[in-house]
């Protein structure tokens, strides 16, 4: 009965703006073959998901309906998988590294800064557990900056997250334990996770991917057990580092920072939070939307980075999804229509994102009137309520 309610307000939305589903779907149909031509691309793959409704999807280019490498977006699975060994108390996220990983050059590097990109460690060859290369691997670390000083992408933090949790489960592959931990559990029979792989190596499908999302979504919006407890993806789910880093252990949060972070569109709430991959995906959950969108892509050129180098092009994506099928009609924190305060809300709200935007430019801006700012914007919806 909810989802049936849902469904009449979202087509009474469409209509109120003068056009029919089928509308919508041949606009977001064409934008997205023209994103695919633009780019270059072989194959798309992608999927609006809203209060558990599956309300878009499309698929064009050979090989579209079969699972495609997602590359990063592996690691939302992997630190779905260390949440769980620390529910069992296994492990804690503020553990040493090297508590696990003897090899491991650093004495005060936690999981926690694997998970987030913080280590302010990197390495010159690959991880890998053949004799001998390990040894390589480790030995070859070196350390750039303090922990948790900076931000700076390491990838093979995430192999080596996914050594300890093949250590501590037991199980020699940590693509068998995220088969029966995850996958299994969740329906995704088109996921797949390459031999030892942390940081990448994943196959999937659209579908799958919104299973995953709605999971962790209705976990924490339901306080229901899943895969995880809902205290746990409330800590996944959550700022961990300095603002400007924009990390929760497993995700990137929407905001004004270049780089990473670019991928939401306006339209997403700042609960918004995502992971992109290099082969031109992207996976975003919402939950001030309570919203899955995930984008997959693929060329048989490798040169090509017109679209999966920009994360403008995701955000466009997203956007043009979420405007044509996205609920408007019950924002999860209101401001009453006709309220007296709509205006000036909406006008903090606009001053708020400028002054995130020259902050990110390299502005200096204090600190004090970004949460002046993000207060009052709250004292005006709570007041609404």
């Amino acid at each position: 009965m909810k989802h049936r309610t849902l469904a009449a307000l979202f087509a009474a939305a469409l209509a109120a703006h003068g056009y029919s589903a089928d509308d919508a779907k041949s606009r977001t149909d064409a934008f997205l073959r023209n994103e695919m031509e633009t780019g270059r691309l072989d194959r798309m793959s992608v999927a609006y998901e809203q209060h558990g409704e599956t309300r878009y999807t499309f698929m064009a280019g050979p090989g579209s309906d079969q699972p495609m490498h997602v590359a990063s977006i592996t690691k939302t699975v992997t630190a779905v998988l260390v949440m769980q060994l620390a529910e069992e108390g296994k492990l804690c996220l503020n553990d040493y590294v090297k508590k696990y990983v003897p090899l491991f050059p650093a004495e005060d590097v936690t999981i926690l800064h694997l998970m987030t990109h913080t280590s302010g460690w990197r390495n010159k060859t690959g991880h890998s557990k053949q004799p001998g290369r390990a040894e390589e691997f480790y030995g070859t670390m070196f350390k750039e900056f303090e922990p948790g000083e900076k931000f700076r992408y390491m990838s093979q933090g995430y192999d080596i997250l996914a050594e300890i949790v093949e250590k501590l489960t037991g199980v020699d592959d940590v693509a068998d334990v995220a088969k029966s931990r995850v996958f299994e559990p969740l329906g995704m029979d088109g996921t797949n996770l390459a031999p030892h792989q942390g940081q990448a190596g994943m196959n999937t499908t659209a579908a799958d991917l919104v299973k995953f999302g709605r999971e962790l979504l209705d976990i924490q919006k339901k306080r229901r057990v899943g895969i995880l407890l809902p205290e746990s993806v409330d800590a996944l789910f959550h700022p961990v580092l300095k603002p400007e880093f924009n990390r929760t252990p497993g995700f990137f949060r929407k905001s004004g920072a270049t780089g990473f972070g670019q991928y939401f569109c306006e339209l997403n709430s700042f609960d918004a939070m995502s992971h992109s991959g290099a082969t031109g995906c992207n996976f975003l959950i919402d939950p001030g939307r309570d919203a899955v969108e995930v984008i997959l892509s693929g060329t048989h050129d490798w040169k090509n980075e017109v679209f999966r180098r920009c994360d403008g092009n995701f955000s466009r994506v997203n956007a043009v999804m979420m405007a044509n099928f996205g609920d408007h009609v019950a924002p999860v924190r209101p401001v009453k229509v006709g309220s007296a305060k709509v205006d000036q809300c909406r006008a903090k709200e606009r001053e708020l994102q400028a002054l995130l935007s020259r902050r990110a430019a390299g502005e200096a801006i204090r600190e004090y009137d970004i949460q002046r700012l993000r207060g009052e914007i709250a004292a005006f919806k709570k007041g609404a309520e």
